[in-house]
C-alpha cells in the first residue's frame, strides 16, 4: 500500500481530502499532513511517503520550494501539485523540478483518486523496471565473476603459459603481473565463515576465488620475496589466532611457498593444497577419540614430550644429534612413517618447544620470529630424512638463545629466576623475599631485574603464574579459586580480573576455547 502525505495551509482542505476518501479500500495509507513545507519536511523524512500532495501557495515555505528540497532529499518520492493558479510560470517551474502531476483546484475526490492510482501504477512500473535492471546487472556481474574465478582456478592448475595468462587476465580486467606470488587456501565448516575472510583482501595485495562455497583461494602478490615471506608468517599467526578462538568450528588452511614468475603460482598452489589436506587429516583425527592409530601412539608422544622437556632443561648443543635420533626413533617404524604421523610428531614437538619458552620466561620477539620461520617448513615435510634437520635447527635455536640469555643475566638475577620458578605458588612471594634470598636490597634488585630482563619483577612473576594457570585450566577440573591459590593468589576475584586483562578471556572462556 502506498503512503500519502498532504500539504495545504487551509485546514478545511486538508480535512476534506483526508475524510473524503476511503484510503485503505483504495490501496493507500494516509500517513500525515502539514500546513506548510517547513513543518512538513521532518514529518516526511519520518514517515517516508510514496506520494506527496502539496499546494503551491503556502506561508513560510511554498509548495515549489518544498518540492525542490524534497526532490534532492528523496528523489524517488512522487509529487502531485494542487494549484489554484493556472499560470505558465508555475507550470514551467513544476516541470523543471520534475513534478509528477500538476492539477488545478478545485479537484474532487474521484478526480484525485484517478491521479493517485495513475501515479501508484507508475511507481509499480518503475519498481519492476528497477528490479529487472538490478537482476540483469547481478547476472552480468555474476557471469563476469564466474569467468574470472574460472580463469584464476585454471591459473592455479598451471593450464596457461605466462603470455596466455597475461593476455587472458588483461581481457578480464585482472591484474596478475607481479614479481612474486604465494597461495593461501582456507576451508571452513560453514560458508558464512568464508565470507568473513574479506579482511584479507582489504589488508593485502591479492586475487581470490572460491573453489567451493566453503573454500577460498588467495593468490598473494608482492615485489619482494622477503617481504612476502614475512607477510605470510604474520598472516599465518592471524589465522591461527582466529582458529584458536573458534575451536568448535576451526579453519583448515594451507600456505604455499613464495614463488617467482606466473608459473610458480601452480607450484605454490600444490604446496598449499598439500598442507591444507594434512591440517584436515589432523583435525579429523583429533575429533575421533577412539581412533586406533592416534591412541596407539599417545604414550609415545607423551614420553617424547617429557624427554624433550628434560633435554631443553639440561641438554647442550653437542648432544642435539643424538637426542634427535632418539626422539624420532618411533617414526622409522613402518606403521609410523606415514606423512601424517611425521607432521603430527613435528606439531607436538613445536608446541612443546613454545610452551617451554613461555614457562621459562625466555619468550622474546627475536626468538619467536626465528621459531616461526622454522615452523613454516613443518607443513611441507613429508619424508623422515627431513625431520632430523627440522628438529636439529629448532633445538639449536632454542639452546643458543638460552645460552645467550644465561650469559646476559647476572648470577643474582639467575638465582632469583630459579627461586621464582620453584616458589611462584607462594602467596607471600614478593620483592622483599626474593631480594633477601639473593642478598641484595629490594630497591637495588628491582632496578637490576628491570635493567637485565626488560620487564618488571611483577610482570615476570605474573607471566609465570598465568602460564601455570592456563595449564591447570586446560588439564584439570579444579575450581577457579583452587587454581588461583595454586599459582599464588589468595583473592580469586583479583586473579580472574588479572587473567582476563592479560589473555582477553575469562577463565571459563579460556577453558572452553583457549
Amino acid at each position: 500500500m502506498k503512503k500519502i502525505f498532504l500539504l495545504d495551509d487551509e485546514v478545511q482542505v486538508r480535512e476534506g481530502i483526508k475524510n473524503s476518501i476511503n484510503w485503505k479500500n483504495e490501496g493507500f495509507v494516509y500517513c500525515g499532513d502539514a500546513s506548510d513545507g517547513e513543518i512538513a519536511l521532518p514529518l516526511v523524512e519520518k514517515y517516508q511517503p510514496d506520494i506527496v500532495i502539496t499546494d503551491i501557495k503556502m506561508p513560510f515555505m511554498d509548495g515549489l520550494e518544498f518540492s525542490r528540497i524534497l526532490r534532492e532529499k528523496m528523489p524517488t518520492v512522487k509529487i502531485i501539485i494542487l494549484s489554484g493558479h493556472d499560470e505558465f510560470e508555475y507550470a514551467r517551474e513544476a516541470m523543471r523540478i520534475q513534478i509528477t502531476e500538476y492539477c488545478l483546484k478545485p479537484i474532487n475526490a474521484n478526480e484525485l483518486l484517478k491521479i493517485l492510482h495513475k501515479v501508484s501504477h507508475q511507481i509499480d512500473q518503475e519498481v519492476l523496471a528497477q528490479n529487472k535492471l538490478t537482476e540483469l546487472q547481478n547476472l552480468a556481474k555474476q557471469s563476469k565473476s564466474n569467468t574470472q574465478d574460472a580463469f584464476l582456478n585454471d591459473l592455479c592448475q598451471g593450464i596457461y603459459s605466462p603470455s596466455e595468462a597475461i593476455n587472458k587476465a588483461n581481457h578480464l580486467g585482472i591484474d596478475i603481473v607481479s614479481s612474486y606470488y604465494y597461495i593461501l587456501i582456507i576451508e571452513a565448516k560453514e560458508a558464512f565463515e568464508i565470507d568473513s575472510m574479506d579482511w584479507i583482501t582489504d589488508q593485502y595485495t591479492c586475487l581470490h576465488f572460491k573453489q567451493t562455497p566453503k573454500e577460498i583461494v588467495f593468490i598473494m602478490k608482492g615485489e619482494s620475496k622477503s617481504r612476502l615471506e614475512h607477510e605470510a608468517r604474520l598472516l599465518r599467526e592471524k589465522i591461527l589466532a582466529i582458529r584458536e578462538r573458534n575451536i568448535e568450528s576451526p579453519l583448515i588452511f594451507g600456505f604455499g611457498k613464495v614463488q617467482s614468475r606466473i608459473q610458480g603460482i601452480a607450484v605454490s598452489f600444490l604446496e598449499a593444497e598439500e598442507e591444507k589436506n594434512y591440517h584436515k587429516i589432523i583435525h579429523k583425527h583429533k575429533q575421533i577419540d577412539n581412533d586406533k592409530e592416534i591412541s596407539a601412539n599417545h604414550e609415545v608422544f607423551l614420553s617424547n614430550r617429557n624427554e624433550l622437556l628434560e633435554f631443553l632443561k639440561n641438554g647442550d648443543c653437542d648432544s642435539i644429534t643424538d637426542f634427535s635420533k632418539r626422539y624420532t626413533l618411533f617414526l622409522q617404524e613402518a606403521n609410523n612413517s606415514a606423512p601424517f604421523f611425521i607432521y603430527y610428531s613435528l606439531l607436538d614437538f613445536t608446541i612443546t618447544i613454545k610452551q617451554y619458552i613461555k614457562e621459562t620466561g625466555m619468550e622474546n620477539s627475536k626468538l619467536l620470529q626465528e621459531i616461526n620461520n622454522i615452523e613454516m617448513r613443518a607443513g611441507w615435510i613429508r619424508e623422515y630424512s627431513e625431520v632430523d634437520g627440522y628438529i636439529t635447527e629448532m633445538l639449536q635455536t632454542v639452546l643458543k638463545s638460552a645460552i645467550q640469555a644465561s650469559g646476559t643475566y647476572s648470577p643474582v638475577i639467575h638465582k632469583a629466576m630459579e627461586y621464582i620458578q620453584t616458589q611462584f605458588h607462594d602467596t607471600q612471594l614478593s620483592l622483599q623475599t626474593i631480594a633477601s634470598r639473593v642478598n641484595v636490597s629490594p630497591s637495588y634488585f628491582s632496578h637490576m631485574f628491570s635493567q637485565e630482563t626488560g620487564q618488571t619483577l611483577v610482570e615476570y612473576i605474573t607471566n609465570i603464574r598465568m602460564e601455570h594457570a592456563k595449564r591447570l585450566l586446560k588439564s584439570t577440573n579444579e575450581k577457579t579459586y583452587e587454581i588461583a591459590q595454586k599459582v599464588g593468589y589468595n583473592d580469586s576475584h583479583y586473579f580472574c580480573n588479572l587473567f582476563k586483562k592479560l589473555t582477553g578471556m575469562t577463565t571459563r572462556e579460556f577453558k572452553i576455547r583457549g
